[in-house]
């Protein structure tokens, strides 16, 4: 069980630190409202994670290898990731308003969850770290294996929040506001390549 557990710990970590769209969105929005708009962000992408995890944990992923909810969820993924890429490319054309911490003008814990539940190739990443069960000597989980995995994979997850958006509220503190533009416009093309390879993909798939 302990194995299970920190190899559990130990993917999530791998898994969280790879740039990717929350990341990049905590990274914007904490930059200009603190630390609690990244760790928000950040949280609010473990809804998400939770429900993807559930399902290729639970098997219910199947549901999923529908045509029509692949379509729908790549559409909507795309669109949101792609709003937020405006966002940011507007901010990249302006002076930021830095805001104290706790600013809730926007909400940032629905932001990431979102963005997480949008991302239908979470399924797949998944899939794959279920799999590590079975490579551990696991050929035939039992419910406490699962839920052992699960809570080590979590449990990461969250340490992961508070010590990126600490990093984020010290770090906005060095920049000016050249480097702020600087960071939303890396933001927006970033975000905007994501948005456009997922639509892509969702494209290709409604063709095919």
């Amino acid at each position: 069980m302990e194995v299970l557990f920190f190899t559990a710990f130990a993917l999530s970590l791998a898994f969280a630190v790879q740039p990717g769209v929350i990341g990049f969105e905590a990274l914007r929005r904490g930059i200009a409202s603190g630390w609690s708009a990244a760790l928000h962000v950040e949280l609010g992408s473990l809804v998400g994670d939770g429900v993807w995890a559930a399902l290729a944990l639970l098997g219910a992923s199947v549901l999923f290898q529908n045509r029509f909810v692949t379509l729908l969820l790549g559409l909507f993924g795309s669109g949101l990731i792609l709003r937020y890429a405006w966002d940011a490319w507007r901010a990249s054309r302006q002076d930021i308003a830095i805001a104290a911490d706790g600013d809730a003008r926007s909400n940032h814990f629905v932001a990431g969850a979102m963005l997480s539940l949008s991302n239908p190739q979470n399924i797949t990443a998944w899939l794959g770290m279920s799999g590590a069960i079975i490579g551990l000597g696991f050929l035939n989980p039992q419910p406490i294996h699962l839920l052992v995995f699960f809570s080590g994979f979590m449990i990461a997850q969250v340490c992961w929040c508070f010590f990126f958006a600490t990093v984020v509220e010290y770090g906005r503190r060095l920049l000016n506001q050249r480097i702020f533009r600087r960071i939303n416009l890396a933001c927006a093309l970033f975000l905007a390549y994501i948005g456009c390879q997922l639509f892509a993909q969702t494209l290709r798939l409604a063709l095919t």
